[in-house]
């Protein structure tokens, strides 16, 4: 009886040693995939989720089907007044020829965002695009102007974004020419003083941090390319996108620039080559149309190469 007893209890500690090797194989068989999605999930802030969520649908209502914001791993480290999360993605070694994109720099201008996100979407598709260089693209720097009931160029401090920068002759010519030549108005305001918005000191952190080479910002509606940078080697660029301009049949106008603007900015203090694309115009329902049309255009520029100083 005593034999039995303890033989039953050797086979089943032998049993139980069994099962549990084979529990554990399973469990490191199966397990890493859906702890790891299940973790990076948990690990996604609240406010990123709710932001996703409400550019998905704000997607929808312009009939954007085929943009899905949730599948880009997007970035982010700042939020707007309104705490919407100003994020963007970084796609390729950050330390080679870098490329940076913008779009929605002033809220109402619909199409922007959808070629912005339609890129971000192609380029992850095809990652022979940034095999050796650093694509980043920020597709809508004023969220809180898309996001609006009623879409505004302005962010949610009633400021213009692209008179914000802290340039040179902000202090002596922002107010007094957004007084003069813009009589005061609202749509134009630089603020009271230069890098005083949250969505400002996003786009100078995102210079600094990749130092572009090059930066396509993508606007609308005035129907044109314009560009600064660099005085060495800016006739050549100048060549390049005046045949660019023929290719796309999209007119190529020196529009100049503005205390606080981008182009100032970027282009003509930092010597980096800066593109400003705007679109024919602000109509939701052509965000497709000018994606198809300068699709060609835009992978070309981030295929250019530059001299770097």
């Amino acid at each position: 009886m005593n034999w039995n007893k303890a033989g039953c209890e050797e086979i089943r500690a032998k049993k139980n040693k069994e099962l549990i090797k084979i529990f554990t194989i399973c469990l490191l068989i199966f397990f890493p995939m859906p702890l790891s999605v299940c973790y990076a999930a948990a690990s996604i802030p609240k406010e990123l989720t709710n932001y996703i969520s409400a550019l998905e649908k704000q997607c929808a209502k312009y009939g954007w089907t085929d943009i899905k914001p949730k599948e880009i791993p997007w970035e982010y480290y700042r939020t707007t007044k309104r705490k919407h999360p100003l994020i963007f993605v970084n796609f390729g070694n950050s330390g080679k020829n870098c490329v940076l994109f913008l779009g929605a720099v002033h809220g109402d201008e619909l199409p922007t965002v959808y070629l912005m996100l339609k890129l971000a979407h192609y380029v992850r598709d095809n990652p022979q695009i940034f095999k050796d260089k650093c694509i980043v693209i920020a597709p809508l720097v004023n969220p809180d102007g898309f996001l609006s009931k009623i879409p505004a160029r302005v962010n949610a401090n009633g400021i213009d974004l692209n008179r914000n920068f802290p340039t040179k002759d902000w202090h002596p010519e922002a107010l007094k020419q957004w007084r003069l030549k813009q009589h005061k108005n609202r749509r134009y305001y630089p603020g009271r003083k230069p890098a005083s918005e949250q969505e400002t000191m996003f786009q100078m952190a995102l210079i600094k941090r990749f130092n572009p080479q090059k930066i396509l910002s993508v606007h609308s509606p005035l129907n044109f390319f314009d560009f600064d940078g660099p005085s060495s080697d800016l006739d050549s660029f100048g060549q390049w996108l005046e045949k660019i301009s023929k290719e796309s049949n999209h007119p190529l106008r020196k529009f100049g620039f503005f205390p606080g603007s981008l182009g100032n900015y970027a282009g003509h203090e930092r010597d980096i080559f800066t593109i400003t694309l705007e679109l024919p115009s602000s109509e939701a329902n052509k965000a497709k149309e000018y994606f198809d049309k300068f699709q060609t255009s835009i992978l070309k520029f981030i295929n250019l190469s530059v001299a770097v100083s």
